[in-house]
């Protein structure tokens, strides 16, 4: 008998899981930056503060996640943390702006997009994809 199992699936390779992890965070960064704008239009230029907040948070937040910042604590808990700290920064953004509600939630939705675009363009392209997002690609193939 032989201890290979037939049905499992080679390991897939670095660039494999690059272009995995590319074109998975750069749909996403694309569709929360188009959705925001289809919502809002033009007067996205009003809450322009809550667009560039919120993508710097979001960039800040997955970069944390991704480079495992914190060191001794799972990046999942890291996660969720991350994830209050910028629900409380948009809920922060959304109160201070003069702006109306649905204007500076598809804001929020913009900037979100746009932080996940610009965290993948400088840790996917300029730089590598961490080690931490590859492993969890790897994990779900």
């Amino acid at each position: 008998m032989s201890d290979i199992d037939p049905d499992a699936q080679p390991p897939i390779s670095d660039r494999e899981a690059t272009q995995k992890v590319l074109r998975t965070d750069l749909a996403v960064g694309i569709g929360g930056a188009v959705l925001g704008y289809a919502e809002a239009g033009s007067a996205l230029v009003d809450v322009l503060a809550v667009v560039a907040g919120v993508g710097l948070l979001t960039a800040v937040a997955v970069a944390v996640v991704e480079h495992d910042a914190v060191p001794g604590v799972y990046p999942e808990v890291v996660a969720v943390a991350a994830f209050l700290v910028l629900a409380g920064a948009v809920a922060g953004l959304v109160t201070l702006s003069t702006a109306p509600m649905t204007v500076d939630l598809a804001g929020a939705l913009s900037g979100f997009g746009v932080g996940v675009l610009g965290n993948r363009l400088l840790y996917g392209v300029v730089f590598e994809v961490p080690p931490y997002r590859l492993t969890r690609v790897r994990e779900q193939s």
